[in-house]
């Protein structure tokens, strides 16, 4: 116990002060957090707090962050092709921001860094890993880190693992994300591995085979007989409910404990819809993206999104001001990942075009010590503003999601029209007591319905919203389970 206080420390010095993390002495806390939770056990979220930033007063916090954001604009200005023109075509000086600066400095929009991806490239840093982001909402963009980045991810994400026991050695792990997910994927996979877990990289393959997968027995010395956590989408989530119910799948068929889910707008809907299927699973929620990575937010039981500062800046931008958003008002997400966690890729004021909503006032849940927004209510591309105000994929998705007449993922479209939106919706059977029952669950959630179509084929949709779930990836077919057992059993039969 004495190394994990005398490196949170050390920890805390490099938060305050921005000076990069002493990796091996990180990774060496990760092992003796092994063995004291062997010993202890799981020391709850007293431990997670060993590895996070100081609790500061808002004032406080404000203060280091900008002096943090300062040292992030100076390097910016002076290793980035990118920053180097910003700050001389704007005549900013980067060491003298200040709070009423930053809102002036003009924010990095998401088709720079996707046009440009090596302008945004410290010249002194080492690259080991170029991934780019799935490209589900439009082309992907490039982003690049460093070893020494990459390996803070898997001690800190490890580390907090052990300590609030989310993963532990007799955990087995199923991950069913995008290949092409490949930082999130081996952040994952290294962190899990670190704390004793076993992982299984499976991919976005067909829902049956997956579905196999995690009903299969296993017989690995010191883990759980079946597959415990399943990390995926929650659009391709929603596919395992569809193809389980229409199998015959029940929940004593599988071992699932906990469901990590993200990467789109996750729906109470599909999470209790899931629980008819796996049983009564819990979810991890939260929200993280490539290019602000590792900057993220972690969901509260109240369903707030929320940041810790030592990781981050931040902001919630009007999307037509380009001023802070009012309590209250949706807005856009602009993310400063702060350092020492970002040397590699640096991004100052990076626009996420991810839409939250402000809250009304401070919050009260068990994360209130840390920034907080609204759940994520979708991509502001996806959205639709109109004179009544703005419609959300969240908006839309809770409703649809909540209904047993449109099979999941929920597959549908919707536009600004007048006043309110035009809805097209995937359902099982169109008919018109169909059509009320979507009509009521939107206008329940408050979404201004002008027009509505009802389709029973995807490919009559003419503005579907995009899901991973579509991000499909080829598999054997005779690499089943099913196919396997099934051959097996003829033998044993013949």
């Amino acid at each position: 116990m004495f190394e994990i206080a005398f490196a949170q420390i050390r920890f805390a010095a490099s938060l305050l002060f921005g000076w990069p993390f002493d990796v091996g002495s990180l990774e060496r806390l990760v092992e003796a957090a092994k063995a004291t939770h062997r010993e202890y056990g799981t020391l709850g979220q007293d431990g997670a707090d060993l590895i996070s930033g100081p609790t500061l007063d808002e004032r406080d916090r404000l203060a280091m962050q900008m002096r943090r954001f300062r040292q992030q604009a100076i390097r910016a200005a002076r290793e980035t092709e990118y920053y180097h023109d910003l700050f001389r075509r704007t005549g900013f000086s980067p060491a003298l921001l200040t709070e009423e600066d930053l809102v002036r400095l003009p924010i990095t929009p998401k088709a720079d860094l996707r046009d440009r991806p090596d302008a945004f490239v410290s010249r002194r840093a080492s690259v080991a890993l170029r991934t780019t982001t799935t490209g589900t909402t439009g082309r992907p963009t490039a982003v690049s880190f460093s070893e020494y980045e990459l390996r803070v991810s898997y001690a800190l994400r490890a580390f907090r693992q052990l300590f609030d026991g989310s993963v532990t050695e007799r955990d087995i792990i199923q991950i069913s994300t995008s290949a092409r997910a490949t930082l999130g994927n081996s952040c994952a996979m290294v962190a899990c591995a670190r704390v004793g877990a076993t992982v299984s990289p499976v991919g976005l393959i067909d829902p049956e085979t997956t579905l196999a997968l995690l009903a299969e027995p296993r017989a690995i010395p010191g883990k759980a007989p079946k597959v415990t956590i399943l990390l995926t989408y929650s659009s391709y989530l929603g596919e395992l409910v569809e193809q389980a119910q229409r199998l015959g799948y029940q929940p004593s068929d599988f071992g699932l404990e906990q469901i990590m889910v993200g990467g789109e707008v996750v729906t109470e809907g599909l999470k209790a819809r899931a629980r008819q299927v796996f049983g009564p699973v819990t979810f991890e929620e939260g929200y993280a993206m490539t290019e602000t990575w590792p900057l993220g937010g972690a969901r509260c039981s109240e369903g707030h999104l929320h940041f810790e500062p030592s990781q981050g800046l931040i902001e919630v931008i009007d999307p037509e001001t380009g001023r802070p958003a009012a309590p209250g008002a949706i807005g856009t997400i602009v993310a400063t990942p702060l350092p020492p966690y970002r040397a590699t890729t640096l991004l100052l004021r990076y626009d996420t075009e991810d839409l939250v909503r402000v809250l009304d006032g401070p919050p009260t849940c068990e994360y209130r010590h840390l920034p907080a927004t609204s759940n994520l209510l979708g991509k502001r591309r996806l959205a639709a503003r109109h004179a009544g105000g703005w419609s959300t994929p969240m908006d839309v998705l809770e409703a649809l999601e909540s209904l047993d007449s449109v099979p999941l993922p929920a597959r549908c479209g919707f536009w600004s029209l007048g006043d309110g939106v035009a809805v097209e919706v995937l359902v099982r059977e169109a008919g018109a007591g169909v059509h009320a029952a979507v009509l009521a669950a939107l206008e329940a959630r408050g979404v201004p319905v002008r027009q509505l179509r009802l389709v029973e084929r995807p490919a009559e949709l003419t503005r579907p919203l995009p899901l991973r779930a579509d991000l499909r990836e080829a598999a054997f077919a005779s690499s089943r389970p099913s196919d396997v057992h099934a051959s097996v059993v003829v033998g044993l039969a013949s």
